[in-house]
């Protein structure tokens, strides 16, 4: 029945043709497509739409991107976020003084940082979690303890991913105005949560950290953290979904 709805509600945009941003940037195409559902923006940890995660792609890009959620490591520090510049954060170009981290890191490869520092994610089967581990000169450095337990994940992927729709949209520009048209779309029902973490042993989900700083305003200069997201290739995603529409 949900995904009915979602057919029903989907087919009303498509006969809409050519829709106009309701935002700017890369955002807009996932904003607008939310909007004509009538849905509010927010920032809860449940699916967008009666049970259903949606993610919008552009149709011209091949190597798309699927972001699953967000997920602050749950380990044994009380402010990772602090404790991950502390020990991996790297000056801003633009202004050396403050520190940031934006890196993808994976289990497939070990993810440089400067001239003698590399990270790379492991999978503890017997402890439950995900662990981001710290080499320098290729020693592990055990000082970091960040992780993410099984628990956290599992919760994240029942309120928000067990069900995805993968809309596309072809994209042109008129006056400086992006606009969409919402061609089609793919409904997914995630395979199980073992499989999620088979997905992460295998490298096929990236974790990507997006840790900077507030440039302006009261917080100027104190830490900004964009969230730490948990993505996987559009064509991987049969690795971890299985399709349904």
């Amino acid at each position: 029945m949900k995904e009915r709805n979602f057919q029903k509600q989907f087919n009303n945009i498509r006969k809409k043709g050519w829709i106009e941003s309701k935002r700017k940037g890369k955002t807009g195409i996932g904003y607008t497509f939310e909007e004509l559902l009538n849905k509010k923006e927010d920032n809860l940890p449940i699916a967008d739409y009666q049970g259903i995660e949606i993610k919008t792609v552009h149709n011209y890009i091949k190597n798309k991107v699927i972001h699953l959620f967000n997920a602050t490591p749950d380990g044994e520090y009380l402010y990772p976020i602090k404790d991950i510049l502390k020990y991996l954060g790297y000056p801003d170009k633009d202004n050396p003084q403050f520190k940031v981290f934006n890196i993808d890191v994976t289990t497939r490869k070990y993810t440089k940082i400067g001239y003698n520092k590399k990270i790379i994610l492991k999978v503890d089967y017997k402890n439950e979690k995900i662990y981001l581990k710290l080499y320098k000169n290729n020693i592990e450095d055990k000082t970091l303890k960040i992780s993410w337990s099984f628990g956290l994940l599992k919760e994240k992927i029942d309120y928000k991913i067990k069900k995805i729709a993968i809309i596309g949209a072809n994209t042109h520009k008129k006056k400086e105005i992006e606009i969409f048209k919402y061609t089609g779309y793919k409904m997914y029902e995630i395979k199980s949560f073992n499989k999620f973490i088979e997905c992460i042993d295998k490298g096929y989900i990236i974790i990507t950290f997006k840790i900077g700083y507030f440039k302006s305003g009261k917080r100027k200069g104190q830490i900004h953290d964009h969230g730490t997201g948990f993505s996987i290739n559009y064509n991987d995603i049969g690795k971890l979904y299985m399709r349904t529409i």
